[in-house]
């Protein structure tokens, strides 16, 4: 999506929700270091992680910042490509986040996201029953804490109804067999802590599951459809 999206060097980037980093030194890479980059988040402690990451990687042109977006606009200047990944569905004013946005993208400029999508939940109950629920205890935790679990697929309409024209749309499926193997036990892992405090499933019950999920995958001969995800290229 980056690449299609036309990013240069000499671009300034801004990085939506940037976690620990892991998106905006790939932009850094891809523009070789030459142009811009800040990422914003409003959890410090990923900062600081990514602010190490960078230091330890020697990457001299991305700086981490612990900020909300309404802050951005009012304090960071404008940006050529404006971009995020797993953040939208986090955001409880997404309408407002993105017009803000939008008011500090340079002229042609691009915004460029990602977001997963909840619509294959369902689908390989029958082939992958304990994978199944794995997968349902993740996207019932990202409810409970109001995330939208079908943002992906509403990424159109959302930006269309800000007035931006979409320049690509894609959906992606991400397929896991016995050779891939499954992500879900590692996932539930990191998970845990947060799945427990919705009262979506006890310590216990994912200990279990995660025992199981390997030993589903390596008996199935099957396909998993592990998640779906949207990505969207828009410009002014």
């Amino acid at each position: 999506m980056l690449l299609e999206s036309g990013i240069k060097e000499g671009w300034r980037i801004l990085d939506v929700g940037c976690g620990s980093g892991e998106v905006s030194l790939l932009a850094s890479e891809l523009i070789n270091g030459k142009g811009e980059i800040i990422g914003i988040d409003v959890n410090a402690a990923s900062i600081q992680i990514a602010q190490t990451r960078a230091a330890e990687e020697n990457v001299t042109n991305v700086q981490f910042v612990a900020m909300p977006i309404e802050n951005a606009a009012k304090e960071l200047g404008t940006f050529d490509l404006i971009i995020g990944r797993r953040i939208l569905m986090y955001l409880p004013n997404l309408f407002q986040a993105i017009e803000a946005l939008t008011k500090i993208l340079k002229s042609n400029g691009r915004m460029v996201f990602q977001e997963s999508d909840a619509m294959v939940a369902e689908t390989s109950a029958t082939t992958f029953p304990l994978h199944t629920k794995a997968q349902q205890y993740v996207w019932q935790t990202v409810a409970s804490e109001q995330g939208n679990i079908h943002i992906g697929s509403e990424m159109y309409s959302l930006f269309t109804k800000a007035g931006l024209k979409v320049k690509n749309l894609e959906a992606e499926a991400v397929l896991q067999t016995a050779e891939t193997g499954s992500d879900l036990a590692w996932l539930l892992q990191m998970m845990e802590e947060r799945i427990i405090q919705a009262g979506i499933a006890t310590k216990r019950e994912l200990e279990s599951l995660e025992k199981a999920l390997t030993e589903e995958m390596d008996k199935s001969n099957a396909v998993f459809i592990r998640d779906m995800n949207f990505g969207i290229c828009v410009s002014n």
